[in-house]
Parts: structure tokens; sequence; C-alpha cells
């Protein structure tokens, strides 16, 4: 997934932040999923709007990674929500 990427997030995704989590329900298939830790601060970013580039200039101020780990980090865990249908392209 290129790194200029702005996701969004479809109406049949609901999130709500439950402690340190938040947690994703997809209304449509009923299904949910928890995330924390960077999954939630990719999550928070792809709601402001940000790019995945932004979202991974986040990650490396927020946590001590390396920017080439965070990048090929946020693009999987991107890819994988998109293929859930929790985010769309």
């Amino acid at each position: 997934m290129k790194l200029d990427t702005r996701l969004s997030i479809p109406p049949q995704v609901m999130s709500r932040l439950v402690g340190d989590e938040t947690v994703l329900l997809d209304l449509a298939s009923g299904h949910y999923f928890g995330v924390d830790g960077v999954g939630k601060l990719i999550w928070e970013s792809v709601s402001d709007g940000k790019t995945l580039a932004e979202t991974v200039d986040a990650i490396v101020d927020e946590f001590d990674v390396e920017k080439s780990q965070a990048e090929a980090d946020v693009s999987a865990f991107a890819s994988q929500l998109v293929e859930r249908g929790l985010l769309v392209e």
C-alpha cells in the first residue's frame, strides 16, 4: 500500500474507546476487533484524515522505531484492515 494513501472508514464501521483499547465493530458482518498501542494510533490517524505517511511520522515520534520499520508495519496493518472491510481506499 502506498504511503500517500488516505484511507477512510466506511459507514458500517463504528469505533469506540474502551479503556486503553479501541474497539472496531463492522455492523454489516457483526464482527468486532480490538486494537491498542500502535494499531490504536494508526486508527486514530486514519480517523483524523491523515495519510499513511503522516501516520508513519506520528509513530516514529511516539515510539522508539526506525522509519523503515514503521512504514512496513503501517502498510501491513492498513492492508489487513482494508481486506477485512474496516477501511477503504
